[in-house]
């Protein structure tokens, strides 16, 4: 017998150990266990909720679960769930639940999350056919617990044809992750397509992350706004204010105080005006905050005051063309008598 932790396995994360201990092809054929390792160890004290897809073993009603015992183990206080299209009489300890239920089974799995979650992680290693993989998904996610992590297995099968998925353009689960960054973005796609409506739970996609055969979605707040939208009133725009103005009031300088000034300056201008006049009687000739009062200048239509900061930037920047350029445009346009 094999001591699990002697010099042979030396450098082994502990699930790749619990993987080969357990006889997981997580381990070995694939190498997900020292990701799974980096993805979960912050939660292995934790009561967590665990859902894997696929018990494995195939139609043998003795084969199988070997992750699902590898799970149990690595979380000792977590409640471990299994679900197969073929039935298991295995006994993997009081901890795992084995259920026979499909995948593609949107209605099934949603009863599943009623009575036996919300899960934080969810492993989708099922049928492994792109449009099962995506039913998943869609039925799941919106139903897990805060901070949950949702990781599809095998992921080289939405290329594969005989999957259903595709050489050319991927499959269903391409589609997948191309729906899931647009989630991530919603903000951002809301600017150039107001109207556009993306699924309900779009504002829960904290992050995606991609590894060889697998993808990674975590669930959690994602309700920041797009810079080009920014409102001063969103929880995690005032959350940054208030944090810049504490270590700006430690620690000032002209560029972090810049930053603010942008930051305020479209949906407070006069808070962002009064700031950059007092930075600016500290540091009378810093570009940055010359720069930054121009903009507020400009986006106020004050075309005076936006001359006279670039009239400083450009004694500092003699050599700006462009700037020169439209320093020139602006004054002539100032002019009397010229056209509007």
């Amino acid at each position: 017998m094999v001591n699990a932790e002697s010099s042979s396995d030396a450098g082994l994360d502990p699930l790749t150990r619990l993987a080969i201990k357990h006889g997981t092809d997580k381990w070995g054929e694939h190498f997900y266990t020292p990701i799974y390792h980096e993805l979960f160890s912050h939660l292995r004290d934790k009561p967590v909720r665990l859902l894997e897809i696929g018990i494995g073993g195939y139609d043998y009603r003795t084969i199988g679960g070997a992750s699902l015992a590898m799970w149990a183990e690595y979380f000792p206080h977590g409640s471990v769930v299994g679900i197969d299209v073929a039935p298991k009489t295995l006994s993997l300890g009081p901890r795992v639940t084995l259920l026979v239920g499909s995948q593609a089974d949107a209605a099934f799995l949603a009863g599943l999350c009623d009575q036996h979650g919300p899960f934080d992680i969810v492993i989708d290693d099922g049928s492994h056919i792109p449009k099962h993989v995506a039913t998943s998904f869609y039925a799941l996610f919106p139903r897990l617990a805060d901070k949950a992590l949702y990781v599809i297995e095998d992921v080289q099968t939405t290329f594969w044809p005989n999957f259903g998925g595709s050489v050319l353009d991927g499959g269903a689960t391409t589609k997948l992750v191309v729906s899931v960054l647009e989630f991530l973005n919603h903000a951002e796609l809301k600017i150039v397509q107001p109207t556009l409506q993306l699924a309900a739970f779009a504002k829960q996609v904290r992050s995606l992350r991609a590894y060889h055969n697998l993808i990674v979605v975590e669930k959690g707040d994602n309700s920041e706004p797009s810079n080009f939208d920014l409102d001063l009133d969103n929880p995690h725009v005032a959350k940054a204010l208030q944090s810049i103005r504490q270590v700006l009031a430690d620690s000032p300088s002209p560029q972090g105080f810049a930053n603010l000034i942008r930051i305020l300056h479209v949906g407070n201008r006069p808070d962002a005006e009064s700031l950059a006049a007092q930075a600016l009687a500290q540091w009378p000739d810093h570009p940055a905050l010359l720069a930054a009062a121009a903009d507020i200048a400009e986006l106020a239509g004050d075309t005076q005051g936006w001359l006279r900061y670039v009239e400083r930037l450009l004694a500092a920047e003699p050599d700006n063309v462009r700037l020169r350029q439209s320093y020139e445009a602006a004054k002539t346009r100032r002019a009397p008598g010229a056209s509007q």
